[in-house]
């Protein structure tokens, strides 16, 4: 995957899954994906080491992933998505969004 898929990729992970996640690591995860703020920056704004960051991103990042697979709600985001593309009934279509949205609330 490009860094750019995988920037989008955890973002949508992150806003699906975050308050699954610890609070130190939803915070740093979004400073990361969505602030866009490089490690360095990360590490000096939170006064830790930047290994403390790299460690809370990465382990962040399995927990994204092992959420997704065993919920797989990007997944149906992304099924609905390309089902959306094919379907011309609006109200077929405001309903699919309202799924959406309820999905994209997170967990």
């Amino acid at each position: 995957m490009k860094e750019i898929d995988l920037v989008l990729h955890y973002s949508e992970l992150l806003s699906l899954y975050s308050n699954l996640l610890s609070e130190t690591q939803k915070e740093i995860l979004e400073d990361y994906y969505l602030a866009n703020l490089s490690v360095s920056e990360i590490a000096e704004n939170r006064n830790i080491s930047r290994a403390a960051v790299e460690d809370a991103i990465k382990k962040g990042k399995m927990k994204l992933d092992d959420y997704e697979s065993k919920l797989g709600s990007l997944n149906t985001v992304e099924k609905i998505r390309e089902i959306k593309s094919k379907v011309k009934d609006k109200e077929f279509i405001s309903y699919l969004n309202e799924v959406e949205r309820s999905l994209k609330h997170g967990i």
